[in-house]
C-alpha cells in the first residue's frame, strides 16, 4: 500500500538524502558494527543507512532492510543492487516486523518519530536481538531557535494556526530516551547529539525542497499557493530574503539501547554493561543498583 512519502520519495533522495548521509554514517560507526553480523534496518526510506551497514558488515553478513513504502523500498533496492552488496535483503514491511530475529543490531535513522505506538515497535526489537545486540536510531531535535526548520514552522502557526505541522522528531533529551527505551524492556547506553553543517544556495530552494520531499507536501497542498506565499513571505523576513543563502547545523540526536545487563560494544568504549531497568528487581545477593550517571561521553557532539 502506498504511504503519503511515496509521491515525494525521488525528491527527498535528492534533496535530503545528501544532506544527512553523514549523520546515517555516525549512527553505523557508533554502533560498532563488524564483519559478519546480522542487522536490521527499519523504515530504510531510500536506503542511505542500508549501504552504510552493508560495508559495515560485509558479504558474509546480512541485512535485512524494511520499509512500508513500496516506491522507498524500491528504490532503495536500487541503490543495493547498484552497489553490488549481495547480503542485503529488500522487503516492504512495518517496523514491527522482525524477520527471523537474533539481530546484531536494529538501526532506524529518522523513523522513530513515524510510529504511533513505539512502545510496542519497541518490545518486539527487544525480543528480536541477540544476546549482545544493540538498538541504535536517530531523530531530529534538539530543535534551534534560529533553525530554518523551526523558522518555517513559526511561521506556519502564526499564520495559519489550524494547519500546523507535527514537527518530525521526537522529544531528544536523555531523560525521555531512557524513559522511551526502557517503556521498551530496553536500557540506554549511549545518547548524544549530533550537527552537519547543511547549506541550500537559496531561503526559496529551501523551501521548495521542504514542499516536495517532507510532510510538508500536504499542508502546501491543504493551504494552496495563495496561504502558503504569506507563511513563506514571512519566513523570508526572517532569515534575509528569498535569495539568501542559508548555512545551518541541525540537531540529531543518536541513541543506542541495549538489553538489561548485556555487555555490548560501542565506537566510544569497546565494553558497556547495559544498565538494569529501574522495574526490575537486582539479582540475589546483590544490592540494588545506584541510578545510571551521565558518563562524560554522553555530551553533545558537534561536527562539521
Amino acid at each position: 500500500m502506498a504511504t503519503p512519502f511515496d509521491r515525494a520519495a525521488r525528491r527527498y533522495i535528492e534533496e535530503w538524502v545528501p544532506r544527512f548521509v553523514p549523520y546515517h554514517l555516525d549512527l553505523v560507526r557508533e554502533l560498532a558494527l563488524t564483519q559478519g553480523q546480522r542487522v536490521l534496518v527499519a523504515r530504510c526510506g531510500p536506503g542511505a543507512e542500508v549501504l552504510a551497514v552493508a560495508r559495515a558488515v560485509g558479504d558474509r553478513g546480512s541485512v535485512r532492510a524494511t520499509d512500508p513504502s513500496d516506491e522507498l523500498i524500491g528504490i532503495c533496492d536500487e541503490q543495493v543492487k547498484k552497489a553490488g552488496f549481495p547480503a542485503v535483503t529488500c522487503e516492504r514491511a512495518d517496523a514491527e516486523d522482525i524477520g527471523e530475529g537474533n539481530w546484531n543490531a536494529i538501526v532506524c535513522a529518522f523513523g522513530l518519530w513515524t510510529l504511533t505506538d513505539r512502545t510496542s515497535v519497541l518490545r518486539r526489537w527487544a525480543q528480536a536481538l541477540a544476546p549482545h545486540g544493540k538498538v541504535g536510531v536517530l531523530t531530529f531535535g534538539p530543535p534551534d531557535d534560529d533553525d530554518p526548520f523551526e523558522l518555517l514552522a513559526r511561521a506556519l502557526r502564526e499564520l495559519e494556526p489550524e494547519a500546523e505541522a507535527k514537527p518530525p522528531r521526537i522529544e531528544a533529551s536523555r531523560e525521555s530516551f531512557a524513559k522511551t527505551f526502557e517503556d521498551g524492556g530496553l536500557a540506554l547506553v549511549r545518547h548524544t547529539v549530533l550537527r552537519h553543517t547543511v547549506s541550500f544556495p537559496t531561503a526559496e530552494d529551501f523551501t521548495a525542497a521542504i514542499r516536495e520531499g517532507r510532510t510538508w507536501r500536504n499542508i502546501w497542498a491543504e493551504l494552496g499557493p495563495e496561504r502558503m506565499g504569506r507563511v513563506t513571505a514571512r519566513f523570508y523576513d526572517q532569515v534575509g530574503g528569498p535569495t539568501a543563502p542559508l548555512v545551518f547545523e541541525p540537531a540529531a540526536t543518536l541513541a543506542i539501547a541495549a538489553l538489561p545487563g548485556a555487555e555490548v560494544e560501542l565506537a566510544v568504549r569497546p565494553s558497556v554493561v547495559a544498565p538494569r531497568l529501574s522495574s526490575m528487581p537486582p539479582p540475589p545477593n546483590e544490592p540494588t543498583p545506584r541510578p545510571a550517571r551521565t558518563e562524560p561521553w554522553d555530551d553533545e557532539k558537534p561536527k562539521g
